[in-house]
Formats: C-alpha cells, sequence, structure tokens
C-alpha cells in the first residue's frame, strides 16, 4: 500500500500540474506558515491513529488466539471507525462531503451508536471515564460546531478553541480508552 499511495502521486500530480513535492512535503512547507501552525489538529490526528492502531492490533492479537467472545470484533469495529475519523479530521472529509457536513457527522453518529448497541457488554464491563469523557468532548464540539455563529457573536473567537479543544481531548480520551481495554483484553487473554 505505500509503494501504490508513493505512485499514485504521478497521475495526481499531472492530473492538477502539480510538481511531486505538493504532495509529498508538509502542509506547513507548502503553504509557507510556520511550522506549529495547526499542532493541535496534528496532534489530534496522532490521537486517532494511536487509537486505531491499538485497536486493530488488539483484534488481530485476539483473533490469533482463537478467543470465542466479541472482543476481536469489538476492537476491529472500533479501531476502523477511529481510523475513518482520523483520516476525516487529517483530509478534512467532513467540510467537502457532498450531501453536507450535517448528514455526515449523522452517518458517524449511527455508526458509533451501533457499535454501542452491538457491543454494549464490553461498554458495560470495560467503560471507563475515558469514554464517557470522550462522548461528552465530542457532544461538546459538535454542540459548539452547530451552534458558531450565535456562539461566536457571544464569546468571540474563543468558540473556536473550545470546538477544537474539545474535540482533541475527544480523540486522547478514547485513544486511552482504547489502548487501556486494549491492554486488558490482551492481558487476560495471554493469562487464560
Amino acid at each position: 500500500m505505500s509503494v501504490a499511495a508513493v505512485l499514485l502521486i504521478v497521475p495526481a500530480a499531472a492530473h492538477i500540474s502539480r510538481d511531486y513535492g505538493f504532495f509529498t512535503r508538509d502542509p506547513t512547507q507548502i503553504g509557507n506558515i510556520p511550522r506549529y501552525a495547526g499542532f493541535l489538529s496534528s496532534l489530534g490526528v496522532m490521537a486517532w491513529t494511536v487509537g486505531a492502531a491499538v485497536s486493530l492490533f488488539t483484534s488481530a492479537v485476539l483473533v490469533s488466539r482463537s478467543r470465542d467472545d466479541a472482543d476481536p470484533r469489538f476492537f476491529l469495529f472500533f479501531g476502523g471507525f477511529t481510523a475513518l475519523l482520523g483520516w476525516d479530521d487529517l483530509f478534512l472529509i467532513h467540510e467537502n462531503f457532498i450531501l453536507g457536513e450535517k448528514s455526515l457527522f449523522l452517518v458517524y453518529g449511527a455508526i458509533a451508536l451501533t457499535g454501542v448497541v452491538l457491543f454494549r457488554g464490553v461498554f458495560r464491563n470495560e467503560a471507563t471515564g475515558f469514554a464517557q469523557a470522550a462522548a461528552a468532548a465530542f457532544l461538546l464540539s459538535l454542540s459548539v460546531d452547530a451552534g458558531q455563529r450565535l456562539i461566536e457573536r457571544q464569546i468571540g473567537d474563543i468558540r473556536i478553541l473550545i470546538e477544537d479543544g474539545a474535540k482533541f481531548i475527544g480523540a486522547v480520551c478514547w485513544a486511552i480508552f482504547l489502548c487501556k481495554i486494549g491492554a486488558a483484553s490482551i492481558s487476560r487473554c495471554t493469562h487464560e
């Protein structure tokens, strides 16, 4: 896949008449902006990546141990969903979604709710404050986004810090939650 990603640059560069560096260099270099621009967003993408990687790794370990419970599927489901959210955050998919940002957020909400319902036993047995904190932070971020014009009139530019800060805190709490239950699940299966 990594070779394919590199080779994909050739036709993409030709299609939009850009040099290869447009696709390979850091956005702060391309945009000629300070390297710390967007640092919280970059850290958020790293949190999504950690959560997804740990979940998918945990799923693979549990499957290889021939466990017969919901743990591998939980980690596969939420690892994939977390990776999707990370890609969205990195490439701003929600900003350019054909049916609009709000409709995509409804899809994400439906996926999350489906996972919670399918794996309610995992949440009931493994739930920590981190999963609850993540949910609360995401709801705050989405609420501020939904009412951004009204909120910005009231509190000004700090609205952006609240919205993006809450999303970042949510991503970190979610990654911690996945890491904690992933470690616990691997520990249980290796000691049985």
